[in-house]
């Protein structure tokens, strides 16, 4: 079982720039890949997806592709820079003598100047780099794959824990709901009485009243659907592949057995204990929502 959430970062190197492939997953419901880079390059995220896709099938998957020149090119394109500024600033200060103007400048407008200069980064074509690109991807992928198994092993420990918890408290629900055909009789019976029906069987008004006892005396169906969902949801917890929508889907239906024995229950202990497990269970939705 794995999480959704994971990174993974490579670095890797060309012949005049070093760059990093950074690989980041977050929890969905469905799959969304993303990438991110030189504008040169855009033609890359069909095979990078496809690289992803084989490894993942849910979560917002960000691929993010980093570039810096190497050291001796940006020593020459700091050189290129400072020329550029000195010319721009000889110039204003021709123009200023021209002029008859105070000629002081001063940080900020060589901050300016420099900022103003565009800085132009000539990028091999893609067909050159993209064996080293599906590389690194790759390895970003397999540490952000190792990342997402890792907190899964995490998140199953604790969800396996809970699932215990809940399969405890519907134990002590089962116990605590032993006479509950003989309190639900009793309310039927001063019902009847109550509203002056005798026990006719072919009153409508009686049957109906006992389709109503049938159906709360008894939550037996209820606690063995429980114990059913609780081995089902165990077992998901030790699949190897992505389990997250059909464990979503056994909570749901947890949820619903628990409301059902609240509704039939007649005792606050009873009540109490189905409040617990609600609790427990919302819990567990929202671990689950960041699972595969």
């Amino acid at each position: 079982m794995n999480s959704m959430t994971g990174y993974g970062r490579a670095e890797f190197s060309l012949p005049d720039h070093s760059g990093v492939v950074e690989i980041s997953s977050v929890n969905k419901k469905g799959f969304e890949f993303l990438l991110h880079g030189p504008k040169e390059w855009q033609f890359f995220e069909k095979k990078a997806q496809e690289l992803v896709r084989s490894q993942a099938e849910r979560g917002r998957i960000r691929l993010s592709v980093l570039l810096h020149p190497q050291s001796i090119l940006a020593q020459d394109s700091s050189a290129e820079q400072f020329k550029k500024v000195h010319d721009q600033l000889e110039v204003l200060k021709t123009i200023c003598e021209e002029g008859n103007v105070s000629y002081s400048p001063s940080v900020d407008l060589v901050q300016r100047i420099l900022s103003s200069i565009p800085r132009d980064i000539i990028l091999p074509n893609l067909e050159s780099v993209e064996s080293v690109l599906i590389e690194s991807t790759r390895l970003a992928l397999k540490e952000m794959i190792g990342m997402r198994q890792d907190e899964g092993t995490s998140l199953a420990t604790d969800l396996k824990k809970r699932s215990t918890t809940l399969r405890t408290l519907a134990l002590e629900i089962e116990q605590q709901s032993v006479g509950l055909a003989q309190e639900w009789r009793d309310r039927l019976l001063q019902r009847l009485s109550e509203s002056g029906l005798e026990i006719d069987c072919d009153n409508e008004a009686v049957r109906r009243e006992f389709s109503v006892f049938a159906e709360k005396a008894d939550n037996s169906e209820e606690i063995t659907r429980i114990f059913s969902h609780l081995e089902q949801f165990e077992s998901g917890l030790n699949y190897h592949g992505p389990i997250g929508r059909k464990l979503e889907f056994i909570v749901q239906e947890l949820g619903r057995e628990f409301n059902t024995l609240g509704s039939k229950s007649t005792k606050a202990t009873v009540s109490d204990l189905v409040i617990n497990a609600k609790v427990e269970i919302e819990k567990i939705r929202e671990q689950i929502m960041n699972i595969e």
